[in-house]
């Protein structure tokens, strides 16, 4: 007996010497030895091995495309999609259309057909956006809605499954350090992510956890900005620049049908120290009418502008497009940012802070940010003028750096 169904047979890129023996010993399979010479010197290097294995995939496609044997190909990425992305890059088989329907990923499910309103806190984890709205009966389509009525999924333990990085421990510690020193330690880490720099032991910080992806297109236009922030202890996880009337079909920031133009309000989500929140505070006041803020720790102190400035959901990115009704896809909503900070605060932990032992310096760390800094929003409503959200970190940072009364008695003579 045996089954009748089409067994399709798949390329899968060698992506780690680990993976590879697992998956011959599942298999009972034989390596072929010339394989076997090339990967033995570098198994214990993981971004080696990762490279070989793209190299012999794209070298076997090419080949089975030369042949005229085979249609197409058919690949396996258990999950894993970065090897068989890059090989189909070299093999000019991949392309992008820098025009999206909307400014985060549509989902394939049929229930979210009609979505087209998400608030901005989960750009970067739109997969855990999807898990824990996963029970909503309806989705906003037009406008963001009362976020109090649908309930967002809580962080159950079953959850925190999708808390995990898809990187392993190993890696991460490579990336994020086997050991933190200070405070300073993690503050590198963000501005490594930012630079695409190797760190101390050449290893290019690739994701963080708040983002298992790459870059968005639209932070290199902040990227210096966010550089100089994030070395002084502004921890950025989202930003995005203001827009004007750019055209739907702008490579970086564009989306929509053709023929239309975007806007953005600026926006920028950070974690910083209590000392730095409370300088920040002091400066907002000048900002008031201009600058929405929400600044809450994992505690659940809450200090917020927005239900005085703007009762309802702020618009931050909306689109004009020829026959059509304006649309507002992305929102800044103070009610879901509450469900937001459980999530983003849990991250430091489950994702960071569990690479460590118990009680080690690393750990107590990460456990100090995670429980003393706080987690802030910033929106500044006049789009059409130049970024304010800049001067007021720098003017936090100036007041913060200021010599307090005693310290000035100190110094004069």
């Amino acid at each position: 007996m045996g089954i009748t169904c089409p067994i399709v047979p798949g390329i899968f890129p060698i992506q780690g010497y680990h993976s590879l023996r697992q998956l011959v010993k599942l298999s009972k399979l034989e390596v072929p030895q010339e394989i076997k010479d090339v990967i033995e010197p570098i198994k214990d290097n993981d971004a080696a091995i990762r490279n070989y294995g793209i190299e012999l995939a794209v070298s076997l496609c090419q080949e089975l495309l030369a042949s005229g044997l085979v249609p197409g190909l058919h690949f396996y990425t258990l999950n894993r999609e970065m090897a068989t992305t890059e090989v189909l890059k070299r093999l000019g088989m991949w392309t992008e259309d820098p025009r999206r329907p909307l400014p985060w990923a549509l989902s394939a499910h049929p229930k979210r057909r009609e979505e087209d309103v998400r608030p901005i806190f989960w750009a970067s984890r739109p997969k855990s956006y999807i898990y824990r709205t996963q029970e909503w009966d309806e989705f906003p389509n037009g406008r963001w809605g009362n976020s109090s009525s649908p309930a967002f999924g809580e962080l159950k333990d079953y959850y925190l499954f999708y808390l995990k990085s898809k990187s392993p421990k190993e890696e991460l510690l490579k990336m994020w350090g086997e050991e933190l020193t200070s405070e300073e330690s993690v503050f590198e880490v963000f501005v490594l992510y930012l630079s695409g720099e190797p760190n101390r032991n050449g290893h290019k910080v690739t994701c963080l956890p708040w983002n298992d992806e790459p870059l968005a297109a639209e932070t290199s236009l902040l990227k210096e900005e966010l550089l100089r922030v994030n070395r002084q202890g502004i921890l950025t996880i989202n930003s995005q620049p203001n827009i004007n009337g750019k055209p739907s079909s702008d490579p970086i920031v564009g989306w929509g049908p053709s023929g239309g133009y975007v806007f953005q309000k600026a926006y920028l989500e950070f974690f910083t120290s209590r000392e730095t929140a409370e300088a920040l505070l002091q400066v907002l006041k000048k900002y008031e009418l201009r600058v929405n803020y929400h600044l809450v720790n994992v505690k659940g102190e809450n200090i917020t502008n927005a239900p005085e400035l703007q009762p309802n959901p702020n618009a931050v990115t909306w689109g004009i497009f020829p026959g059509r009704e304006i649309i507002q896809p992305t929102v800044v909503d103070p009610i879901s940012f509450m469900f937001w900070k459980d999530e983003a605060f849990a991250l430091w932990i489950e994702r960071w802070g569990k690479l460590y032992e118990e009680e080690s310096p690393s750990r107590t760390i990460i456990q100090y940010i995670h429980d003393n800094y706080f987690l802030v929003n910033l929106v500044d409503n006049d789009f059409p003028l130049d970024n304010c959200l800049w001067q007021v970190v720098e003017d936090t940072l100036e007041l913060l750096n200021r010599p307090t009364q005693n310290e000035r008695e100190t110094e004069a003579p």
